[in-house]
């Protein structure tokens, strides 16, 4: 591959987002259905039936062999009651999301599989439905930058991924590319009108500045942690979850890797 200069690769990327539909698919819609805590199981199960492919993937998850039903087969409504609606709203925004991008490569199929576990798992942290909402979108797509990455300069971008687990970090992304993929996330969930508390994880996920990207940041690392089978009581920039999360945040480790645990059957299930 010939050598391009960081500045034009960086006009490379940046004509590429220009190109990125909006999120205004029949998805997106269910997605934000689901965001009215008033929403019945009636209304909802109306609007993924109205989509025959977000209707197939529910049925399928409900009747894996996770969730171990005594009927041979679910419907849609029970196959709704079944999963939750958390993961309906997973299956909904990442479906949205993946008609932009795509997650046919193995590398977005690994991308989106560390995302339903971050997304899942951060969720669960929240202290208050707005919390767990913004933890759950912004775990979701916290590495919304890499999509962008991997699927529009594929060729530049995944040399520098380490196949033995290791993504670029935003250090090598911004020496390699002049923006890294957090601020190029951070694009794309702004193009998209996603919620400033989603946006600002997304940015600052590596650099937490608040409890919330604290949150997401520490999940993110524990879970990479787990899919490279590589336990540890490291982490990067511990003084910014020190800071944010308090002593504590050493347990929360421990409470994360329970919750990851617990739910790596279902993340497998997504896929």
């Amino acid at each position: 591959m010939p050598f391009m200069e960081p500045v034009c690769l960086m006009e490379k990327i940046e004509h590429h987002l220009e190109s990125i539909p909006t999120l205004e698919s029949s998805r997106m819609r269910i997605f934000q259905v689901l965001q009215d805590e008033e929403t019945s199981i009636e209304s909802v199960e109306q609007v993924v039936s109205s989509d025959p492919a977000m209707a197939a993937k529910v049925i399928k998850l409900a009747n894996s062999a996770f969730y171990r039903h005594a009927d041979r087969h679910v419907g849609i409504q029970q196959a709704l009651r079944t999963i939750g609606l958390d993961m309906v709203k997973c299956i909904a925004l990442s479906m949205a999301v993946m008609e932009s991008f795509g997650n046919e490569t193995s590398s977005m199929k690994g991308l989106w599989r560390h995302s339903y576990a971050v997304a899942l798992v951060s969720g669960l942290l929240g202290g208050t439905r707005s919390e767990k909402e913004g933890l759950f979108t912004g775990g979701l797509l916290h590495d919304l930058g890499r999509m962008v990455l991997v699927c529009r300069i594929p060729d530049e971008y995944l040399p520098l991924y380490d196949f033995s687990g290791y993504w670029p970090d935003p250090v090598l992304e911004r020496d390699s590319f002049s923006m890294d993929h957090c601020a190029i996330g951070e694009m794309v969930a702004r193009r998209w009108h996603f919620p400033p508390e989603v946006i600002q994880i997304i940015r600052h996920h590596h650099e937490p500045v608040n409890r919330l990207t604290a949150l997401v940041g520490l999940t993110d690392q524990v879970v990479a942690q787990h899919e490279r089978g590589i336990l540890s009581g490291d982490f990067e920039r511990e003084d910014l979850f020190l800071g944010h999360l308090g002593p504590e945040y050493k347990e929360l480790v421990n409470t994360i890797r329970d919750r990851y645990r617990t739910n790596t059957a279902i993340v497998e299930n997504m896929g």
